[in-house]
């Protein structure tokens, strides 16, 4: 009589283990949602290229631009390429190769054309040079860098760097609505210039402005102690004076901060 018990456990035993499966299964799938809605670089494309337009001039072209595969929402591709002057259907690493070619071959079509106007009598190289890097990638805000120079004759080339904020917890670009929750013109031309003459000391472009009033720009950036704002050549001050970055620190503004901002830098 001993083994037909032993045959009528086996089943109480397999039936027991499977109850218990159901419950380990949610906790080895979570992590992977995280992943997904991450704005990451996949991969990098960079075209380096110059012709010969005539027998004094070259033309010189270079751009590098960063592929995020991950991300499926037109509206953030649109936003991420815009300041390289790139708008495309589809934002894949072989369509984005194929907009750089034209970029390139627009910019040595636009060489020729000035040319009608006017053309050098000795040897130059005109260029057009841009390139996209992550500056930082932190609380859930990925800020990418975008720099641009070139020259097309004339009395000197020219120069600008862009920022932009992607929240890449709620997958969008970062507006400075999204950071300051009053932007009055008076209040904010008085911080900006306070802080630019702050850190004017060593660089003395404060000599270079050509505006009494700062006003605030979308061309931010930040990191824990900080917001910054950055102003390209002839936007506030002259051509020699350079590119100039204003530096705020959080602390003096912290009234005009949004509660959301604030609670997601931990800025008490």
């Amino acid at each position: 009589m001993k083994t037909p018990v032993l045959i009528s456990t086996i089943p109480v035993l397999l039936f027991s283990c499977s109850k218990k499966n159901p419950e380990i299964t949610p906790k080895v799938n979570t992590p992977t949602t995280e992943v997904i809605h991450k704005i990451s670089v996949s991969d990098s494309i960079k075209v380096e290229d110059s012709a010969k337009i005539t027998d004094v001039l070259t033309g010189e072209f270079h751009a590098k631009v960063l592929v995020f595969e991950n991300i499926s929402d037109k509206t953030l591709q649109d936003s991420l390429y815009a300041p390289l002057n790139i708008k495309l259907d589809n934002y894949s690493k072989q369509e984005l190769q194929k907009g750089l070619h034209t970029k390139k071959e627009a910019f040595y079509q636009e060489i020729k054309e000035l040319l009608s106007d006017w053309s050098p009598e000795f040897k130059q190289i005109w260029g057009q040079h841009s390139a996209m890097k992550v500056f930082s990638d932190k609380n859930d805000f990925l800020t990418v860098q975008y720099t641009a120079d070139g020259y097309t004759g004339g009395a000197h080339g020219y120069y600008n760097e862009i920022y932009k904020v992607f929240d890449t917890e709620n997958l969008k670009t970062l507006q400075l609505k999204d950071i300051l929750k009053a932007q009055d013109p008076q209040i904010w031309s008085r911080i900006l210039m306070d802080n630019f003459l702050k850190n004017d000391l060593d660089t003395e472009q404060a000599q270079m402005l050509l505006v009494k009033d700062i006003p605030l720009n979308n061309n931010f950036y930040f990191d824990d102690q900080h917001l910054y704002f950055l102003y390209n050549q002839y936007e506030i001050a002259a051509y020699a004076a350079g590119p100039i970055l204003i530096k705020v620190p959080f602390a003096d503004i912290k009234p005009f901060l949004n509660d959301t901002f604030k609670s997601r830098l931990k800025i008490q």
